[in-house]
């Protein structure tokens, strides 16, 4: 090509880039013309240039005329107003240098290069992106990596066999297609496929198998063994063993579809049924061995539920099918009670409503007075459910239900996963054990009474400290001793015992070695010189008095406390001042203090000291505390009892800002080692607040003087536990200095129905937060206090805030969708062009189209500062929620007061935390929305590069591709020519046969997604249209290709916004997707009534028919105009903006704990917006200009007028909104300027 014609392309080129400035409001400026006309001066021109004269004079006309126009109509579509700047510009296009440079030379802004101009327009997103990314990888990897415990399980091991109930077929229930029951028997335990012990149903959880329940089985198979092997009475005592049935329920994803939760439950009752069914002839063909015990028929089923398993058998009872009194004992293992884990669909929510309100008032009105209710949780470990949840102390009174999670469980003390919390063998032989020992077949309901029962359960989960191991020890009339009756006794006139091994063996020697056969002494603690406040502290290793046997398993020895006082003897005794009677005291046992090592081997056997405190105060009519230990000690441990004067109590009330960089606690230092306390406690009064993890680092401080009392080295390391006073949370540490307190609270929300006996003092005083407390053992013969420097853990603290408001993010992320699509609807009405896109050819950047893209609209968004106002927003709104409650809480109810607290985020967990969270989220839903504006640009572009490619090659493909692209048809000048609507018969077809599908066969989520993939489809098509109809050269510049161009590519950044605003309803869909999927799977084809509602896709529906062929059109007005469209536009325009208001108000309030609403929604703004583009063709029809137009002989068929007779400005004829087919005005860039007008035509 010549340079000449070269240059001219380029400028050519360069005025296509400036044209795109008018598009919005349809003006040519007097400086592009003037620009442009220098360009022309300072060009050559030659034979074959294309010759395109402008008049300046004409261009100021048409700039009056067009600013004119544009104050008379109030509606304007699209292409109307690109249509009189295509004419305008294409008119004032002037070949030249194209250097976009002013007439001194000197380059503007517009000549950067694009990589510059990119970033200075996306600078904004960018460091969005970059912010949200940090923060996000940060959060990850404190997701998987930054738990404060750590896993320390040991694997379990079965042999397990599934016999399935074959006869629990239709004639018991309606899902025997699509469930089965089945029963469980252990390899070498179980020889019997027939039930005849103690009926037990395990139901699985969200996508759970029935073969979880075999770890639980195998253990209390095992556990049966060895009591019958050890107690062969225990038949006579009702113990006979469990049957252990497991449900296997399609691994139905529960969490997430709360209709499958209602079927389940359904199952589970008829399952129930037909089990109970069973034993009226088993009980008969199978003896058990019994010394005359009769055992009754059982009339109740022990249910065992995991994860969501709990939620179904809870539901059970609120069905119509529930036999009353057929389920006495519920155990539910890490079961979220309290909210859905997810809020992703309606009836999740409306089943947890109703369920928790029946169970609430159960209690009170006496349904559910023999009930037991049990949850036990994973805690910090369990990364799938909230273990806040699991606190059913809100749901139900003391004495019905126990809450605890695995950390505080005896001979457990780990943290465990949402899965390993079946299959830990610790976890597996706790409570196995525990259900052997509330068993007792001779009672109709196969259990202990209710009374009895629950303190078995506390005793097996709680610690001996829990449960109060330093109550005050009572006198038993029986049981009375003397000297006579023990190998020695030991008066330690100091205060306090201290003994090992070898000291044990030399007081049995010499003098005392007659007596070494009653294999017991007596140590003796005076205590008639203590204060009535002092206390008697007990700490030893079982492994002292251990014996080992042939076995080698280890039998403990407990010790005997006694009160003993003197006696008067004979001046001439051996040993007057040891001649004492005792009497024993029912001292409680003892509390266990693990000694586990964060690095042990969990195969490893699990030691643990046992510690005890009496009340000096329970012992004044005694003169010695006695302790009747065994004379022949093992080989190792040690013993050592004290009476202390103070216990070392400390407290503190830290704020979150001095806990930010470090609170330092220290003990104060002991002068004499004689009477120290061996425990010390912390309080710190800190707000129930889950999202914080404290670091907390331990310093001891070792004595350098010295003494006899000092040890050469600590008989034990120091322990530290961590523990609140609703006894649901307990933590231990051994030999640690760097350990991490969590609190696990009651969750964010709080129940809004409000309990009949709400002020029970034992249900206020069960879940109370009285803070957080420390304690702390240390040997006190070798450390003489110690320093704990708290501060808080923000890495960990991360986790917490994931686990808690992960559904956060989606409410937050919709917020922003809605900002962004009101702001893309904004710029369009007012006709402000905000694009700039870089111009290859001229070397600058340019405007764009007016309907902005979403990565601007983005831009804008926080350039403008609406992202500062959200950020005050989600820091104020918690605080001013609190302040709201706390003035009108003595006047609003309970119920009224709850609903305030639950808004937003919830308040559960005070301070000024609670704006830290929400900004948080703010900045990382923004991030994630741009990432989507993103990766949308990026898939449609590439797929209509691919198109646009695709048809530019093959002729047949391009007609297929070009069947529908825009609504207008352009006449030969630029000119939209009115004419009638044309129906599209297919997509009728195809809406028909859509809406019975939904009605009949598919649920409306299904519809959805294939509403939303047409969208991308149509999205893509436009892109590629768009790219395809844009001129590429010089020769193919008319007005006709540009007036195409621009149409469809302000109608694809539509499209495109609709496609992100949509986005956030994906994730709402999907439940009901999968399980529809695996019910198909099934052949099972009953769905939800609500799955084939209509209404709730017909927002979609309707907005995706009239998107495709046609843009929103842009309601303008103005203060003069009376007529009535002007008036509608003017109300259209303010009920859009106030949908996407209350959306925007809605969601920030409401949808963070129930998201799924947002779904309905988006629906109903869509249905809002399909409104207004349907309402533009019947407000024209009563314009009175359009009328004149109708009357016209262009009605009827006649051409129009040519370019010379009829201005471009002229209403009648660039005013009228056409609802028509355009007439395909798509070829390539080689195609030749004649075969484009011919297609145009």
């Amino acid at each position: 090509m010549p340079a000449s014609e070269r240059r001219v392309t380029e400028s050519a080129h360069c005025a296509i880039d400036i044209m795109t400035v008018q598009q919005s409001t349809g003006v040519v400026s007097r400086k592009t013309l003037a620009n442009a006309g220098a360009n022309s001066r300072s060009s050559p021109r030659t034979a074959d240039s294309p010759r395109v004269a402008a008049s300046t004079a004409a261009s100021e006309d048409e700039h009056d005329s067009s600013t004119h126009n544009s104050t008379q109509q109030p509606l304007v579509s699209s292409s109307s107003s690109v249509a009189r700047s295509a004419v305008a510009t294409s008119d004032a296009i002037i070949s030249g240098s194209g250097d976009c440079g002013d007439r001194n030379g000197n380059k503007s802004k517009h000549c950067e290069r694009p990589a510059i101009v990119f970033l200075r327009t996306r600078i904004a997103v960018l460091c969005l992106l970059l912010v949200s990314a940090v923060v996000g990888l940060i959060t990850a990897q404190s997701y998987f990596n930054g738990q404060p415990d750590i896993p320390g399980c040991a694997m379990s091991y079965s042999r397990p066999r599934f016999v399935e109930q074959t006869k629990f077929d239709n004639s018991w229930t309606r899902f025997s297609t699509k469930y089965k029951l089945y029963l469980y028997r252990e390899g070498g335990y179980d020889a019997h496929d027939e039930a005849f012990r103690i009926p037990i149903l395990f139901v699985p959880g969200n996508a759970g198998s029935h073969k979880q329940v075999r770890s639980i089985a195998s253990a209390s198979a095992t556990a049966f063994m060895e009591l019958v092997n050890n107690n062969p009475d225990v038949f006579d005592r009702g113990q006979i063993g469990y049957d252990y049935f497991t449900v296997g329920l399609n691994e139905e994803l529960t969490a997430l579809h709360g209709y499958s939760i209602l079927e389940q439950a359904d199952f589970i009752n008829d399952a129930i049924r037909y089990i109970l069914s069973l034993y009226p002839e088993t009980r008969a063909k199978y003896r058990l061995p019994s010394q005359g015990t009769k055992f009754a028929l059982p009339t109740s089923v022990v249910v065992v539920g995991h994860s969501m398993g709990g939620v179904v058998a809870r539901t059970a009872f609120t069905l119509p099918n529930h036999i009353v009194g057929s389920v006495q004992a519920i155990f539910t293992l890490s079961t979220p009670h309290n909210n859905p884990t997810a809020s992703l669909e309606y009836y999740v929510d409306k089943v947890y409503s109703s369920v928790n309100s029946f169970w609430r008032h159960g209690f009170h009105n006496g349904t559910l007075d023999d009930v037991s209710l049990v949850s036990i949780a994973g805690g910090n470990l369990d990364s799938m459910i909230n273990s806040d949840y699991t606190y059913i102390g809100d749901l139900a009174p003391p004495k019905n239900s126990l809450s605890i999670l695995s950390s505080g469980v005896d001979d457990v003390w780990l943290s465990l996963d949402h899965q390993s919390i079946l299959w830990c063998a610790q976890m597996a032989k706790k409570f196995s054990s525990m259900l052997i020992q509330i068993m007792d077949a001779r009672q109709p309901s196969q259990l202990l009474p209710l009374d009895e029962r629950m303190s078995i359960m506390r005793r097996q989960l709680y610690s001996d400290w829990e449960r109060g191991a330093n109550s005050a020890p009572e006198s038993l009339a029986t049981n009375r001793t003397t000297n006579d009756d023990y190998s020695y006794v030991y008066v330690h006139r100091d205060g306090a015992a201290r003994l090992v091994p070898e000291d044990m063996q030399k007081l049995l020697s010499g003098d005392h070695a007659d007596k070494a056969g009653l294999g017991v002494a007596l140590h003796l603690l005076p205590v008639n010189k203590a204060t009535s406040d002092s206390t008697a502290q007990l700490v030893y290793d079982p492994r002292l008095f251990a014996t080992a046997h042939a076995s080698g398993s280890i039998a403990g020895y407990q010790p005997i406390l006694l009160g003993c006082n003197r006696i008067k003897v004979a001046s001439n005794s051996a040993n007057p001042e040891t001649s004492v009677t005792c009497q024993a005291l029912s001292a409680p046992l003892p509390t266990k203090l693990p000694m586990r090592r964060a690095d042990d081997d969990p195969e490893l056997p699990l030691y643990a000291l046992n510690y005890m405190e009496v009340p000096v105060s329970a012992l004044e009519q005694f003169e010695f505390l006695g302790m009747q230990l065994p004379t022949k000690p093992g080989v190792a441990g040690f013993f050592h009892a004290t009476i202390v004067k103070d216990l070392v109590q400390l407290e503190s009330s830290p704020s979150y800002v001095r806990l930010l960089h470090s609170l330092a606690i220290r003990t104060p230092m002991t002068k004499s080692r004689v009477g120290s306390s061996t425990r010390t406690r912390i309080r710190l009064n800190v707000p129930e607040s889950p999202f914080f993890v404290f670091r907390g680092i331990l310093t001891m401080r070792r004595s350098t003087s010295s003494s006899q009392f000092m040890s050469a080295a600590p008989r034990f390391r120091p322990i530290i536990r961590q523990s609140d006073g609703r006894r649901f949370e307990s933590r231990f540490w051994y030999d640690q200095d760097t350990v991490d307190f969590a609190i696990h609270g009651r969750g964010a929300y709080l129940p809004s129905d409000v309990i009949t006996n709400a002020e029970d003092s034992e249900l206020k005083s069960a879940g109370q937060w009285d803070g957080l407390f420390i304690d702390v053992w240390a040997d006190p013969d070798y450390y003489v206090g110690f320093e704990l420097a708290l501060r808080i853990n923000w890495y960990s603290s991360l986790n917490r805030t994931i686990k808690r408001y992960d559904m956060a993010l989606l409410a937050m992320a919709f917020v922003w969708a809605c900002l962004v699509m009101l702001h893309q609807l904004r710029t369009w009405n007012a006709g402000v062009s905000l694009e700039t896109t870089p111009s290859p050819k001229c070397r600058g950047s340019l405007s764009t189209p007016a309907f902005p893209s979403c990565l601007t609209s983005i831009e804008r968004l926080i350039r403008n500062g609406t992202l500062s106002v959200l950020l005050v927003a989600a820091v104020l709104t918690p605080i001013l929620q609190r302040m709201v409650a706390h003035l009108m809480g003595n006047v609003w109810s309970p119920a009224t007061l709850a609903s305030w607290n639950n808004l937003f985020m919830g308040t559960r967990g005070s301070g000024w935390v609670l704006g830290l969270v929400p900004a948080l989220l703010v900045i990382v839903s923004l991030g994630f929305v741009a990432l989507e504006a993103i990766v949308l640009t990026a898939i449609c572009s590439l797929a209509s590069w691919a198109m646009a490619d695709v048809s530019g090659r093959f002729e047949s493909t391009r007609k297929h591709w070009s069947r529908h692209d825009v609504l207008e048809a352009v006449s030969e000048d630029g000119r939209l020519k009115p004419r009638f609507v044309k129906i599209p018969v297919r997509p009728l077809i195809a809406t028909v046969a859509f809406v019975v599908f939904v009605c009949t066969f598919v649920p409306y989520q299904f519809a959805f997604l294939v509403i939303y993939m047409a969208q991308l489809f149509t999205a893509i098509r436009t892109m590629s249209h768009a790219y395809l109809a844009a001129p590429h050269s010089a020769s193919s510049l008319t007005p006709q290709r540009l007036l195409v161009s621009n149409v469809l590519r302000d109608r694809a950044r539509y499209q495109l916004g609709l496609l992100l605003f949509w986005t956030s309803s994906l994730p709402y869909c999907a439940p009901e997707l999968l399980v529809w999927v695996r019910n198909l799977s099934v052949l099972w084809f009953e769905d939800a009534p609500s799955d084939h509602n209509l209404a709730n896709m017909a927002g979609y529906f309707a907005l995706r028919l009239l998107a495709s062929y046609h843009i929103v059109p842009r309601l303008t007005f103005t203060a003069t105009e009376r007529a009535a469209p002007s008036r509608t536009a003017w109300w259209l325009r303010v009920m859009t903006y106030a949908f996407f208001g209350s959306a925007v108000v809605y969601a920030w309030l409401y949808s963070i704990r129930r998201p799924y609403i947002l779904y309905s929604v988006a629906n109903a703004i869509s249905a809002w917006l399909a409104l207004v583009q349907f309402a533009e063709f019947p407000l024209r029809l009563v314009s009175p200009v359009q009328r004149r137009v109708l009357s016209s002989s262009a009605l009827l068929g006649s051409r129009t007028s040519s370019p010379a007779a009829t201005p471009v400005s002229s209403p009648e004829v660039t005013e009228f909104p056409v609802f028509a087919r355009s007439v395909k005005p798509l070829a390539t860039a080689s195609r030749s300027n004649d075969q484009l007008d011919r297609k145009l035509r």
